[in-house]
Order: structure tokens, then sequence, then C-alpha cells
């Protein structure tokens, strides 16, 4: 299924997937098991041999090593997050994989500019994954040259929608096109990936899948596990436990 917006076409994945007995939210229906593959793929062409990246959010430095090969030798990665754990331990992967061009910089990019670790250099390609934001699109647009890309992954609106909830840092494609527009960014790949776990029985996802809750423990705080067990009482056999918006966009000049 493709959607059509102003700027084009959104090509839609979605897979329904059939309960698989030992997984649970965050584990199940594909996530960290291949979504994204052909944004990764169309990502990875987008980076000149040799060029320069900047991550943002970068967590433990996963789009710096997924990316290592087209930006090293010759050229740099540089990761930027809140979070110093994650930091530590993408500076000491660095280290051992012999990467000195990647670095890693403390940084909250919802709030800090981000010339001062680009250090004078400009960035060929721009990474934002699973960190997206309107903050964020302006100022990775203020330091990314004309023709540059930017590469970006949000949470869908669909995500567990069918319990009457989604996460707040989800967004829309009408809402990722307009951050793009307004800062003169340009889509080339725009994706959409779901993935829908099916369950058999209302025992199967309350007692297998979310074990009475204990596997979203969070939810129970904020109300979210009474929405779960009352869709699922009432008949609810699918959820959506996986969706992305993935896109990819060139800077125009204006």
């Amino acid at each position: 299924m493709n959607t059509t917006t102003a700027h084009g076409e959104w090509n839609i994945e979605t897979r329904i997937l059939p309960y698989q007995s030992g997984r649970g939210p965050g584990t199940h229906a594909g996530v960290g098991a291949g979504m994204g593959k052909p944004w990764l793929t169309t990502t990875l062409e987008a980076l000149p041999a040799g060029g320069g990246h900047l991550d943002l959010g970068c967590g433990s430095g996963r789009m710096t090593f997924a990316l290592k090969e087209r930006w090293s030798p010759g050229g740099w990665s540089a990761g930027a997050d809140r979070d110093e754990s994650s930091i530590i331990k993408a500076r000491q992967r660095a280290d051992e994989e012999n990467l000195p061009s990647a670095e890693f910089h403390l940084l909250d990019i919802e709030k800090e500019n981000y010339t001062t670790i680009l250090a004078g250099r400009t960035p060929d390609l721009i990474t934002a994954h699973l960190c997206m934001g309107l903050e964020i699109v302006e100022r990775a647009a203020a330091v990314l040259p004309p023709g540059g890309t930017f590469a970006c992954v949000a949470l869908h609106a669909a995500l567990w929608s069918e319990v009457g909830f989604t996460s707040r840092f989800a967004l829309s494609e009408a809402g990722v096109e307009a951050m793009l527009k307004k800062f003169h960014l340009f889509p080339t790949f725009l994706r959409v990936e779901k993935r829908i776990v099916e369950f058999s029985s209302e025992r199967e996802a309350i007692e297998e899948y979310f074990q009475n809750g204990e596997k979203a423990p969070g939810w129970k705080n904020d109300g979210r596990w009474e929405a779960v067990r009352r869709y699922i009482a009432e008949g609810g056999r699918t959820l959506t436990a996986a969706a992305q918006l993935q896109c990819i966009a060139r800077r125009t000049a204006s």
C-alpha cells in the first residue's frame, strides 16, 4: 500500500505476524531484527566515500559504526547525545575498532547548536535515528549544505494505536513532511514500516506476551496497561508493536 502526499509517495509496508512464544513488547514484530533495511541501504549510498557524517541522538554509536565502511578511511563521523553512559560506550568501541575519526560528544541535540562539535567541518550526511523532532530538524538544516543529505527515522503514530494511545514521540506522515518543507529539505525516500502482532487468544496476549503487565511495568503507572487489558478483553487480537517513519531528504538552496 502506498500513500501519495504533497512531496511524493510513501511506500508503506505492513506485516502481520503471529505471536511467537517467549517474546514480548520491544522484542517482537521485527524490532531489532531487520526493520529499516531499505532505509539503511539508501542512507549508505547517500554518504560519499570518505565523507563527513553527523549522527544526532547517537546513543552508543549505532549509525557511526553502521556507516563506517563509507566515511572511513579519509572521512569522519561525529555523534552527539545527552546520555553520558552511551557516549562512554561509543568512545570505547571506537578505540577498540581503531577508528580515530569517530568522535562522540555530550550534547543536548534539542537545545544546543551543532557548530561547536563540527569545528568548521561540513557534513555530507546527517542522521537522526529514532530521535526526531522539529528542533532537531531545524538545527540539522542549519549546518547541512545545499545538496547534503538528512536521513531520519521516527516512531509512527500507528504504534499501539489499537488501544487508544501512542507515544508522545510518534509522528504522522504529514507532520514529518511539514518539518522537512519548513527547512528546505526535499524528500527522496519516504517509507512507513509496520509490524503487527496477531494473538490467537486473550490468554496468549495477556499472560504470555505481556506477562500480566510485567513486560511493560511503566504502563501500569500511566494507565496504558488498563487500556491494553480492556482492548484485549473486548476481543482485540492485534497490536501494532512496531511502526516507523523512514525518510531521506536533500537540502535545497532555498
